[in-house]
């Protein structure tokens, strides 16, 4: 295992303000969406599309040149890379090293990697789980069930264990702090969220990428089911599924096919230190590619296993939508993200951690998903491989409709201007770190303009705007008093107005 982190270094790692993604990396997300390198929320089309990979061989030689020519500029060390279609694995592969200095290849089966934020998806599962299970009730005061820590009443609506999972509490995202020193200075979840338990605003008013709420689902999870957050996890999901290589605590046993984390600074791949978290349940999970394999599979099925784990009824639950901007621009499941390639609904999550990035994607109504993670904590890899497979596998060979302006709606823009920031940052802290902002300005014929586009956006319904080349939208929200406040691209990406 890598060295420990240092404990005068992990504030100063943490002011970063590293999430789920640095906010690098989504700046260079949101440039690529609004110039169209990739379609972030594109027009419904009639299904005419390509149904996915059939040829491993071919999918290999296809993704072999991706990731060889992506890592060799990149200077990347390591990725793997795991396709499931139809019930079964069709493709998975290791490439480079996991550590330069044995010069250790990647392997598919073997190799453990940080996955970082997509830890949150197993919180979420387990805490669905426990409502299949009729041990909590999703839309119920998470205070019911709370005895070591307490929801302030900051307002008289109540947080639902619903609201956690779907980034809906409105809880403030405190940083810096959620670091440890090492793994003895974790402290336990209700002594690390006694004083950062923050509320901002009333629960379910917008989608706000919270690693607090998770956290707290992470301690419900504890509470309810009187085990620890991994003992919870390893006996009612990993085991059952055969995940025998995924855990928080590596066993000494695996600790050598842990991944060495790297980034690229210098010229050179410099070794990482190993971050733990106080934020486990949102940050903290270690698994190999095949380990994930079977996590997707049983997202994917109804039966065997996969029943035993989320009975039909709660995996259907726990795949639906519970929270957007606008109906037709994608929004939040429990825990999993959702993107629109096309009309093709996607499922995803990302993470990150020092010296490493990874991606899990799902395409239910295709039957298919893939997992990957590399090397380097800002690298772009992973949307690059996922928009290539969207791309080449399940494009829809039908024309997109651009927009058509209307009369009605050009008289609207003014209310539209202003500054809007992503709505992940401390709202309560001293110092605020910066974050990707968007400036709304209106045109003479009636549209809006993004500051980090030339395309124009045209209002085809109340709130909801179209590019004009018709493969993108986006929506507004407004507050009770009638002032827009939230610009939506995603469930993810939501933009707060701050002027």
């Amino acid at each position: 295992m890598t060295r420990l982190i240092k404990s005068e270094n992990h504030d100063r790692a943490e002011m970063r303000f590293r999430l789920q993604w640095r906010i690098s990396v989504c700046i260079s997300l949101i440039l690529c969406w609004s110039n169209g390198a990739f379609p972030l929320s594109r027009q419904k089309q009639t299904p005419a599309r390509r149904h996915g990979p059939t040829d491993a061989r071919e999918l290999e030689q296809f993704l072999d040149k991706i990731f060889t020519e992506e890592m060799e500029k990149a200077h990347i060390p390591g990725a793997v890379f795991v396709f499931v279609k139809d019930g079964a694995v069709l493709f998975s592969k290791g490439y480079g090293f996991v550590d330069l200095e044995r010069t250790k290849p990647v392997s598919a089966e073997r190799t453990i990697f940080r996955i970082g934020s997509i830890s949150k998806l197993f919180t979420a599962m387990a805490v669905v789980q426990l409502a299949d299970r009729r041990k909590l009730d999703l839309q119920e005061d998470v205070n019911r069930y709370l005895k070591k820590i307490k929801v302030p009443t900051t307002y008289p609506q109540p947080i639902t264990a619903a609201q956690l999972l779907s980034h809906t509490a409105g809880l403030d995202e405190i940083r810096p702090g959620t670091q440890a020193p090492n793994s003895e200075g974790v402290l336990t979840l209700p002594a690390f969220l006694q004083t950062r338990l923050t509320r901002i605003r009333p629960p379910g008013e917008v989608i706000s990428y919270s690693t607090y709420g998770i956290t707290l689902a992470g301690e419900l999870i504890e509470e309810v089911s009187g085990m620890s957050f991994e003992s919870y996890l390893k006996t009612n999901i990993w085991q059952p599924l055969g995940m025998d290589r995924t855990s928080i605590t590596v066993p000494e046993s695996l600790a050598s096919d842990l991944a060495v984390g790297y980034e690229y600074r210098e010229g050179v791949n410099r070794p990482q230190a190993y971050e733990w978290y106080h934020t486990t349940p949102a940050s903290s999970i270690n698994s190999t590619a095949l380990d994930m394999s079977k996590f997707m599979l049983m997202h994917l099925a109804t039966r065997g296993t996969a029943k035993r784990i989320l009975s039909e009824r709660a995996m259907r639950d726990m795949h639906s939508r519970h929270a957007s901007g606008h109906p037709k621009v994608p929004g939040v499941a429990y825990g999993f993200f959702e993107d629109d390639y096309q009309g093709l609904r996607i499922l995803e999550h990302g993470g990150n951690m020092a010296g490493f990035s990874s991606q899990l994607v799902l395409l239910p109504e295709e039957n298919a998903g893939f997992f990957m993670v590399n090397h380097h904590e800002d690298s772009n890899l992973r949307d690059t491989v996922k928009w290539a497979i969207l791309e080449r596998y399940y494009s829809n060979p039908a024309p997109i409709q651009a927009p058509v302006a209307r009369d009605e709606y050009k008289a609207r823009t003014p209310m539209f201007v202003g500054t809007y920031r992503w709505n992940v940052f401390c709202h309560t802290c001293p110092q605020r770190a910066s974050g990707p902002v968007l400036r709304v300005t209106s045109n003479e014929d009636g549209t809006v303009k993004l500051s980090n586009s030339s395309h124009r956006w045209i209002e085809v319904e109340p709130m909801l705007f179209v590019r004009d080349d018709g493969k993108a939208k986006i929506a507004f929200q407004s507050d009770k008093s009638g002032k827009v406040k939230y610009l939506y691209s995603s469930g993810f990406w939501v933009f707060e107005r701050t002027d």
